[in-house]
């Protein structure tokens, strides 16, 4: 079950830039994540969202290959809330991005 999380985990990430950088790019939306303005100021847009969601990727990268040492109900639980929680920060952000 964890590597499921993991995974979907993942995918959401690689959502959340693309989106991210439409919504930024081409519907005008603003960015409310200070790190994400003061990188995107200094190195553009693009290579700043892909460095982010690398750095976010290589962590969940690590969790899927030591996930036979999570043995702790509490850490699927948690997961599962990092998944809901990012899934509604994706669709929350589809919905503006395409609401614009």
């Amino acid at each position: 079950m964890n590597a499921f999380f993991i995974v979907l985990f993942g995918l959401l990430q690689v959502a959340d830039g693309a989106v991210t950088f439409f919504g930024l790019k081409f519907a005008g939306v603003d960015e409310v994540n200070p790190v994400l303005n003061c990188i995107a100021g200094l190195l553009g847009l693009g290579l700043s969202i892909t460095l982010i969601k690398l750095a976010g990727l290589a962590f969940i990268t690590f969790l899927f290959f030591d996930r036979h040492k999570m043995k702790s109900r509490w850490i699927t639980t948690t997961l599962a809330l990092a998944v809901s929680f990012y899934s509604w920060v994706v669709s929350s952000n589809v919905i503006l991005v395409v609401g614009v």
